[in-house]
């Protein structure tokens, strides 16, 4: 009996290949978007999950009074160990590491790389395998370092490097051999190694005592740092509020009076983490994502739905001779549920066909490493067969049941006796089809707003041209005063107009943030907080930052003062001063700092930090003072860029020849940036080419159903003296008006959802009526050029083709 329905649902498949085409193609392009969002967000609740005892692994955060005054997810540096020591009963194991950016050579390879130096815990508390070395060892001596399997084979060729040896730059200028005491195996996405929630990750990690070599030892072990990060196990049945005493007698034993005043610590689930870091950009990611797929796959199945019970109707004569020829109404139910599921089966296996073909573009889409189908999990296979039985199901019942119920009298003659009914749940499911584009195409069209006035806004400097590369360091006076000489060499080549280096670029992320700052006649009670940016006194001219008042370090008027001060205008306002004149020459202390500043200069607030958040009080270090810089950034005179980068390349060998020059241009940085917004315009900019899709089949299908049963009608209007425009007119009309139907109510619906994410912006486009007109004027175009192309061939036929077997 199966083998025979089998049988009879593939032959009407052949029978109506158009029809079929049609219902399979929008269903799979339907779910093989869902497959990709579906992996995505399984991916991304699974990240820190699978750590071996992660339900009791903790991250050390901090809540601050004012929270421009710190990072809530670093702590004061020596917090995890002091736990683990003083109350071992509590605190089973600790981990805490620094992070560092330097040079790493082997023999005339070089890059630019970070290193995560850190306790030997790394290789067991979070579950990372090693592939080559001895846990116990690997990180025992202060040369050694421990790497991933993917640096061994940038840097080797191989895995097994045990024993090789590598060079590292300290910041002292000097380099460092490291020899090569372990390979790990490459750790799945996590927030220990890949903190930063980039897509790169830290691949050396070196034990506590390589850090003298660094010049960071007593930083690392301060009471002081609050900006280290912290991890604790806790022991089995121990829950943080368990360790508020032992923890508030540590701070109040060890910690600075102002920063007991000023900070709280808490502890995070390291499981829980990766979705509250960043402002909780990953559930918003997912969120977002979510309800796109949750409308791309309400479309998929709508029209799939409607194709198949538009397509029922042409087999009311072959129903009604079955039961005339003896079939029982659960033969045609069987029936027509088989070919509704066989159909949704052969959808759902091209849908992951796809997934798997196109899985390299789909990853390269969300930013995020997506797993093939041999990896996931048996239990995971439930979910295609599930979605085959439930849509299969939901297609077929109407067939199954209302046409199966049909008179054997009406049947024989075509005729539907709830055709009014039929016809008005068809067109709902189209508006609902309709809806759901509207919303997905408007939702698309603003992230592309959004994503636009990101990098076309006025961020107060000018990043075109510009260009950065990390420079080899040499923290000492002598080092600032080589590396001055370096920049105005770079200076005084033709392609550049101008030359800085910096320890911060404007790129959202290397801001030091946190410092408090006061008026010389006040104590630091009245300190405001803000950012802090060492920069030579070339920096404004490279990025073209206006000053409004006095000079950027007495630039072009001889040596520049390095107890000078430089702020914005956030910060003269903050300061309690009206005009940034008034700053000008004013005396101010740093925190923890008993040199006296002077305000030499204000510049024009400008956007260091991304466009979520408001500028803030900042003020500029001159590296003379702070002795620290990493980047080097040229601003390149217009032309050739292809020219003026190799001619950079060329000095920069020369100049460094044990540094690689890897320049970055400002608006791949700002691209960095806003990783996740870019994510969301690509995620988006898809669901809309599928969105469209979609309706535009069912579109398509539906007209092509309605010509072929209206055929006669249409033959008779031609013989009454209807022009083919009169009959497209006719036809257009109707999917026109339920248009017009389907924005009044997508547009509220697309707002609301529209503002909300927009909210989270400091800085954003205004949500105005022009998007959803134009996104419903060129979806009713789009549609009616469909309209037009099926119904001219049908209307251009002749009548008598069509009204003969009358």
């Amino acid at each position: 009996m199966l083998l025979n329905y089998f049988k009879i649902a593939v032959r009407n498949m052949r029978k109506n290949p158009a029809v079929s085409i049609i219902n399979v193609l929008g269903l799979s392009a339907g779910l093989s978007f869902i497959w990709v969002i579906g992996f995505y967000i399984w991916g991304e609740c699974r990240v820190n999950a699978a750590m071996p005892n992660a339900d009791r692994l903790y991250i050390v955060r901090t809540k601050w009074k004012s929270p421009d005054m710190g990072l809530d997810w670093t702590g004061p540096a020596p917090l995890a160990k002091t736990l683990h020591e003083n109350y071992p009963g509590l605190v089973t194991g600790y981990y805490h590491d620094d992070g560092i950016n330097s040079i790493v050579s082997m023999g005339d390879k070089h890059f630019s790389e970070g290193l995560q130096p850190g306790d030997p815990s790394i290789l067991t508390l979070f579950g990372f395998h090693l592939l080559y070395g001895d846990v116990r060892t690997a990180l025992q001596h202060p040369t050694d370092v421990v790497i991933t399997e993917e640096k061994a084979l940038k840097y080797f060729g191989r895995k097994d490097v045990v024993g090789e040896t590598l060079t590292i730059q300290t910041f002292s200028g000097r380099t460092q051999d490291f020899t090569v005491s372990g390979v790990l195996q490459e750790p799945p996405y996590n927030t220990v190694n890949y903190f930063n929630g980039g897509d790169e990750s830290n691949g050396f990690f070196l034990p506590v005592t390589s850090l003298p070599f660094f010049g960071r030892d007593k930083l690392f072990e301060s009471w002081g740092n609050a900006f280290i990060i912290n991890y604790v196990q806790l022991k089995q049945g121990v829950r943080p509020e368990d360790l508020k005493g032992a923890v508030a007698q540590i701070l109040k034993q060890n910690l600075p009076s102002d920063l007991q005043r000023n900070l709280q610590v808490y502890f995070t689930p390291l499981r829980n983490f990766y979705m509250e870091a960043n402002g909780g950009v990953a559930p918003k990611m997912m969120e977002a994502l979510a309800v796109i797929a949750f409308f791309i796959l309400l479309m998929a199945v709508i029209n799939f739905v409607n194709m198949s019970i538009g397509n029922s109707i042409s087999r009311l004569r072959e129903i009604g001779v079955r039961k005339v020829m003896g079939s029982r109404k659960g033969q045609l139910v069987s029936q027509f549920l088989t070919e509704s599921v066989l159909l949704v089966a052969f959808s759902v296996f091209l849908a992951l066909l796809g997934y798997q073909l196109g899985l390299p573009y789909f990853s390269g889409l969300l930013g995020k490493p997506l797993p093939s189908l041999v990896s996931l999990p048996p239990a995971f296979w439930l979910v295609p067969l599930v979605l085959t039985l439930m849509i299969g199901l939901l297609s077929g019942l109407y067939p199954a049941f209302i046409l199966s119920r049909q008179p054997s009298i009406s049947s024989l003659k075509g005729k539907l006796q709830t055709l009014k009914e039929k016809h008005i749940f068809r067109y709902s499911l189209l508006a609902v089809q309709f809806v759901s584009a509207i919303a997905v195409f408007t939702s698309a069209f603003i992230i592309h707003q959004q994503v636009d006035f990101f990098f076309h806004s006025n961020l107060g400097y000018d990043k075109a041209s510009v260009i950065t590369a990390t420079l080899p360091r040499d923290w000492s006076t002598s080092g600032v005063r080589h590396m001055e000489a370096v920049r105005d060499q770079f200076a005084r080549m033709q392609p550049v107009e101008a030359a800085t280096f910096s320890f911060e670029i404007p790129d959202g992320n290397s801001g030091n943030e946190g410092n408090l700052f006061y008026k010389a006649s006040q104590d630091s009670t009245a300190a405001i907080t803000g950012s802090m940016l060492m920069t030579d006194e070339k920096y404004a001219a490279a990025y073209h930052i206006p000053v409004v008042a006095g000079t950027f370090f007495h630039e072009g008027m001889g040596l520049p003062d390095s107890t000078q001060l430089v702020l914005n205008e956030s910060a003269v306002r903050a300061m309690g001063w009206k005009r940034p004149e008034d700053a000008i020459g004013q005396i101010l202390r740093l925190k923890g700092t008993p040199t006296l500043f002077t305000i030499g200069g204000v510049v024009k607030d400008f956007h260091f930090g991304s466009l979520h958040d408001p500028i803030g009080p900042l003020y500029f270090m001159h590296i003379r003072m702070a002795l620290s810089y990493r980047y080097m950034s040229f601003r390149i005179r217009p032309g050739s860029p292809a020219a003026a980068i190799a001619a950079l390349q060329k000095e920069w060998s020369a100049l460094f020849p044990d540094a690689p020059f890897n320049y970055v241009f400002m608006d791949d940085t700002l691209g960095k940036m806003y990783a996740t917004e870019i994510q969301m315009q690509k995620a988006s900019q898809a669901a809309t080419a599928v969105a469209l899709a979609i309706v535009l089949l069912g579109v398509f299908g539906i007209v092509s159903l309605n010509l072929n049963k209206r055929a006669k009608e249409i033959g008779i209007r031609k013989v009454l003296g209807a022009t083919i425009p009169q009959v497209i007119v006719l036809f257009i009309k109707e999917f026109l008006v339920l248009l017009g139907i389907s924005n009044l109510i997508a547009w509220p619906l697309s707002y609301f959802f529209l503002h909300q994410w927009l909210a989270q912006y400091a800085y954003r486009i205004n949500l105005t009526p022009l998007p959803f007109l134009a996104v419903g004027v060129i979806l009713a175009a789009l549609v009616a050029l469909l309209i037009v192309i099926k119904t001219v061939r049908t209307a251009s036929a002749s009548p008598v083709q069509s009204l003969r077997a009358e």
